[in-house]
């Protein structure tokens, strides 16, 4: 194929009219820029930096007890969940807080106990007893440091023993809405915080960030609450913590279930 040369096209030159009669241009300009301003301030609101993880001191006594309903995907009410806060240690013979949580969903009861340290809330020792359909199962964990001693109990009565190494920072997944409640949860707020379920004998590292500010009504009242998102690789939940002490946990989404609890009584208890 033989080369063909086409001349450059002629330089026009600039006239006045042409110089000043930029406006669609420049509005355009302008509204990029305002979108890219934008999208870059979302994106720095939906990934805050996270802050080192500082309890403060327990917002909550000895004797809170929180009462919720809990309805499943379809808004149909399934069940009733109780959780509860008392001072002191039965299993470690210490100083500390015991939680409670007490869930019956669709004719399945679960009981769990938590004992935690009086100090950045680590746990110590925890049971859980599930029962329904015809039998019941126990987990119960004793954790010292990074090491943690299961016995599983199934149906049938068999006990299987299982050690777990893990992070000594962990914290029981059953008390994470308890125990943010003392995070200093303001707009942006964000921290990690590594999470073990002795259920399952699994670490998580659960990623905790406030979202929003807003208004919600459950059966208990109307109450102004902070979004919380509590996010790990496999699941998302969301709570709605009151922006008044004693800071109570007015409803959340479960990331596992998907259940909506929403508040119906509160009894702050006694100091």
């Amino acid at each position: 194929m033989s080369n063909v040369w086409f001349p450059p096209p002629p330089k026009r030159a600039p006239d006045e009219s042409s110089a000043h009669n930029t406006g669609p241009y420049l509005v355009a300009r302008v509204l990029t820029l305002s979108a890219l301003l934008f999208i870059l301030t979302s994106l720095a609101a939906c990934s805050a930096r996270p802050q080192p993880l500082v309890f403060g001191e327990p917002v909550w006594a000895d004797g809170e007890t929180s009462s919720y309903r809990v309805t499943n995907r379809e808004d149909r009410i399934v069940g009733t969940a109780t959780f509860q806060v008392q001072r002191g240690l039965e299993w470690a013979q210490e100083e500390g807080w015991t939680f409670h949580r007490e869930i019956i969903d669709a004719g399945v009861s679960e009981r769990a106990t938590v004992e935690m340290q009086p100090v950045g809330y680590r746990p110590l020792y925890s049971r859980l007893e599930r029962t329904g359909g015809g039998g019941s199962q126990v987990v119960e964990a004793q954790i010292s440091g990074g090491q943690v001693e299961l016995a599983l109990t199934n149906r049938q009565g068999a006990t299987v023993y299982e050690r777990v190494q893990v992070p000594s920072d962990i914290r029981d997944e059953r008390t994470l809405l308890l125990i943010m409640r003392a995070l200093p949860l303001a707009e942006g707020y964000a921290t990690r915080i590594n999470s073990f379920l002795p259920i399952v004998g699994k670490m998580e590292r659960v990623a905790l960030q406030v979202r929003r500010a807003e208004s919600v009504t459950v059966p208990g009242g109307a109450f102004d609450t902070w979004v919380v998102e509590l996010k790990t690789n496999e699941r998302t939940t969301q709570a709605w913590v009151a922006r008044s002490a004693p800071f109570p946990v007015i409803k959340f989404i479960d990331g596992r279930s998907q259940a909506t609890f929403e508040l119906t009584s509160f009894d702050a208890g006694s100091r």
